[in-house]
């Protein structure tokens, strides 16, 4: 087994691609998906991925001026002093983008850490628990325009003719649409289907406890995100009164965020995107908060194809849950996403299921040249 495989070449790439029409959830639209991935490069020649999909621009110049020197030189086969290395800089920023920066690079250090090994990451996480997880189609978008549910009712039927036993939808818009949205993902997916909701921070507090109640009849699996995600008084009500779950914590940043909702009973699941909690290495310091307070894990996975590819990894060791959902549960979006497909577009088997890739590291070859139409800006930094 090799050891000290120092990284002596930083690069980074920023994705953009045109959506084929504006849309986004209640709160906000977009004309174009973006992403920042960061590859590191061994003295052996050994390669990592990594990504974080927030304000990529940003993450960008933060790692190419202030996180990429520590990193070179680093032993990617030790990620987390690495990792321990990049978050001393995070002292005047504990929950954001410091975080969402150093995620990229953990990422891509675990990979490289995989293909010095021979040995898919979650191999060297302690082993997987799971060959396959039952993912939830996540979608539609809502298109922007008077009719924010146009073509819904296409996107469920397409899901579930794919195979998905699981779907989450997007709604916010008022009332009256949002209950008729659920119930007709029920009616289509039938009543033996996993169906969650996701506001988006659209909400309020009344109003997301009585669309919960006036909903009871068609058995949501959780209600996602009603209030903005760091208003935690909000969340403690929320979870005293809603009839259903209360899942969130998607764009916490760092344990700590994760520990004090878990403290204070505030979710019932959490979403960790490790893209921007702060890579695998935190990713797996909250799932073991989660294991303290028997939590599922349920991972948020939005971006391109090596954030879909970390989170299966990560998924593959998440600790089961009991109860009627077989938690962990896998986030599958569903709307327009070259930046995924053009490197991996699994399919769903019969039973919902789709299966962890075991290669070396990310578990598949990342050729980078299949994204090359929507490469940016491309930058090196070498040892």
């Amino acid at each position: 087994m090799v050891k000290g495989e120092q990284v002596i070449k930083v690069e980074g790439f920023e994705l953009r691609c045109k959506m084929p029409a504006i849309a986004g959830n209640a709160l906000r639209v977009f004309s174009e998906r973006s992403a920042f991935l960061v590859k590191l490069t061994t003295a052996s020649g050994a390669e990592g991925w990594g990504e974080t999909w927030a304000y990529p621009g940003a993450a960008s110049a933060l790692i190419k001026s202030a996180l990429a020197p520590v990193v070179l030189g680093a032993d990617v086969t030790n990620p987390r002093a690495a990792q321990a290395q990049m978050l001393k800089l995070a002292v005047p920023d504990r929950r954001g983008q410091v975080h969402m920066a150093v995620s990229a690079l953990d990422i891509a250090i675990w990979d490289a850490f995989g293909h010095v090994e021979g040995k898919p990451i979650h191999a060297l996480l302690g082993g997987a628990l799971r060959d396959k997880i039952l993912t939830y189609a996540s979608g539609p978008l809502l298109p922007a325009g008077k009719n924010r549910y146009a073509g819904f009712a296409d996107e469920i039927a397409r899901y579930a003719q794919l195979g998905f036993q699981a779907v989450k939808i997007r709604i916010g818009t008022s009332m009256e649409e949002d209950l008729g949205a659920i119930r007709q993902a029920r009616s289509i997916l039938g009543k033996d289907a996993f169906l969650m909701a996701d506001l988006n921070e659209s909400s309020n507090v009344r109003d997301a406890v009585a669309l919960a109640h006036q909903a009871q009849d068609a058995d949501l699996g959780w209600l996602e995100e009603p209030v903005s995600h760091d208003n935690l008084p909000a969340y403690r009500r929320l979870a005293e009164l809603l009839p259903v779950p209360l899942a969130g914590g998607e764009s916490f940043c760092g344990v700590q965020a994760f520990r004090d909702v878990l403290r204070d009973g505030s979710l019932d699941i959490v979403q960790p995107d490790i893209a921007l909690c702060g890579g695998i290495t935190e990713g797996m310091r909250i799932a073991g908060l989660a294991d303290a307070f028997e939590i599922p894990v349920a991972p948020h996975v939005w971006g391109t194809c090596i954030n879909f590819l970390a989170s299966l990894q990560y998924a593959a060791v998440l600790s089961p849950r009991l109860g009627r959902i077989p938690y962990p549960l896998f986030e599958y979006d569903m709307s327009f996403n070259p930046l995924r497909a053009a490197i991996y577009d699994p399919k769903p088997d019969a039973q919902g299921n789709i299966a962890i890739p075991d290669g070396a590291g990310l578990g598949v070859r990342i050729e980078i040249d299949r994204l090359a139409d929507y490469v940016t800006d491309h930058w090196v930094l070498e040892r």
